[in-house]
């Protein structure tokens, strides 16, 4: 893991706006994964240092959130909602059609791709709900599993899937929630 004078200088940015240091956690932790892909034990304990704790609680926190992981993943990360409503809908089918599809198993990374099982991707109303890299993509059924992969292969093709830096601002539509401050 190489940190560069400019990564070491968002980061003390990012600290230096929480009056606890242990605070900018999230944000360090999300900048870690964006620039190196998974925390080796050496991001762990270099975060755990910029925030002054203890390389335990960062790898807590590792363990916990399922945006982060301490293996390497595919460069097409495809997240499937397993959570009741969708797998009501026929997640656990989809998965497994997708699986075939790209060779790679479900919960497990093959190539450029990495499957698995996530709980909740916060969008129930519209399952089956995929998320690939950053990207959500909702309303998906079982029998589409073909024509989805077709468009997550185009959409890498193009470029698009590449994920939006942390510092992008959030695109689309509905933020009025009071606490979107964008």
């Amino acid at each position: 893991m190489e940190i560069t004078q400019d990564f070491e200088r968002q980061a003390d940015e990012i600290i230096a706006q929480y009056p606890v240091k242990r605070s900018a956690a999230m944000l360090i932790m999300h900048m870690v994964q964006e620039r190196f892909g998974y925390f080796d034990d050496d991001a762990i304990k270099y975060v755990a240092k910029k925030l002054e704790v203890a390389p335990v609680e960062v790898y807590g926190m590792l363990s916990f959130y399922p945006m982060f992981t301490d293996k390497p993943r595919g460069r097409i990360h495809i997240k499937v909602c397993r959570t009741l409503s969708c797998a009501l809908a026929g997640s656990i089918n989809f998965a497994d059609e997708i699986s075939k599809l790209a060779d790679c198993p479900v919960n497990g990374t093959k190539g450029v791709y990495t499957i698995e099982f996530v709980e909740c991707l916060g969008n129930c109303v519209k399952g089956i709900n995929v998320q690939v890299n950053d990207k959500l993509y909702e309303s998906l059924k079982p029998q589409d599993a073909e024509k989805f992969f077709e468009t997550i292969r185009k959409a890498d093709a193009e470029g698009a899937l590449a994920p939006a830096p942390m510092s992008a601002t959030p695109q689309g539509e509905g933020f009025d929630s009071p606490a979107y401050k964008g």
